[in-house]
């Protein structure tokens, strides 16, 4: 069944919603477990979960091209995941939340490299645009640099690699069996990096309900729906309007934070908001018009 292109988009910000509440939830699960291992059970069990649901499909759409593309989305969103976690350590929090969300600058770059597609000038605009406004949303007047920033500045690099990795893969492939394929090798990778570090695992925390629901809450919404809802849509969304979307998870992280963990909503945030939100009306009313543009019959 074909749908139009604003349902596929509409996905998308619905995957950015349940991430701006991953945001909250992840807080307080790592606090629990090491970012490694969160990491590590959080897409192994999705991927496991996902691949159990829709066994026969799984079954009938695997094949050798389809378990290497996997594989190559998987390694990235871990690379992303890890560098982030990483650079977290070396920085402040929202320092590394905006730093690792500049990945709306690199995908159109990205993007031309693996397919030689220059970035318009409105891609541009958006991008800088959209970084203004989740400098305003994450910022607080932090300005020096550190090594973590580094790492959370290539975390958006890695990020960026990712969505266009999914850009190029999901096309020929079942969405759902690639995103199985994805998330159970990005988890196994995890789960290898923490054995080859040493990195404590505190099992003890397995049994607590409350992290538990925590989990929960990541696994089934932030894996298996969200990045379900991811390469379903790119596979209608070019990457660099998929990056100006989920900046929107900067927004929905920041709106849960306030109401849940009751910080401070100030008139720098909904500047910062008012940009996000003009960013994407920049990128999504031009790809309107060139849509436009294409369909028109010649005179």
């Amino acid at each position: 069944m074909q749908r139009p292109g604003w349902f596929y988009r509409l996905v998308l910000v619905s995957a950015t919603v349940i991430w701006g509440g991953n945001f909250v939830v992840s807080k307080l699960a790592v606090g629990a477990l090491h970012p490694v291992w969160v990491i590590a059970v959080r897409f192994t069990i999705a991927g496991l979960l996902l691949g159990l649901a829709f066994f026969p499909r799984v079954r009938r759409c695997m094949s050798p091209a389809l378990l290497k593309a996997g594989l190559v989305i998987g390694f990235f969103s871990f690379l992303g995941y890890g560098s982030q976690f990483v650079g977290l350590s070396g920085t402040t929090p929202a320092k590394n939340a905006f730093l690792s969300a500049c990945y709306c600058l690199t995908v159109p770059f990205i993007w031309w490299l693996v397919a030689r597609r220059r970035p318009t000038a409105r891609n541009l605009v958006a991008a800088a645009v959209c970084v203004a406004g989740m400098a305003l949303v994450t910022l607080q007047g932090e300005l020096s640099v550190s090594w973590g920033d580094g790492v959370s500045m290539l975390s958006a690099l890695l990020y960026g690699a990712e969505i266009v990795a999914i850009a190029l893969c999901v096309r020929d492939h079942d969405v759902i069996t690639i995103t199985v394929v994805q998330m159970i090798s990005s988890g196994l990778i995890a789960g290898l990096a923490g054995l080859a570090l040493g990195l404590p695992f505190d099992s003890q925390v397995l049994a607590e309900p409350s992290f538990l629901l925590q989990m929960g809450y990541i696994i089934v919404l932030g894996s298996c729906y969200a990045s379900t809802a991811q390469n379903l849509a790119q596979t209608k969304v070019p990457p660099a309007e998929v990056s100006m979307l989920f900046a929107l998870e900067s927004v929905f992280g920041t709106v849960f934070s306030v109401v849940f963990l009751h910080e401070a909503l100030s008139a720098q945030l909904l500047l910062g908001f008012g940009l996000i939100f003009a960013a994407i009306l920049v990128s999504e009313l031009g790809g309107i018009k060139v849509s436009k543009e294409k369909a028109a019959p010649r005179g």
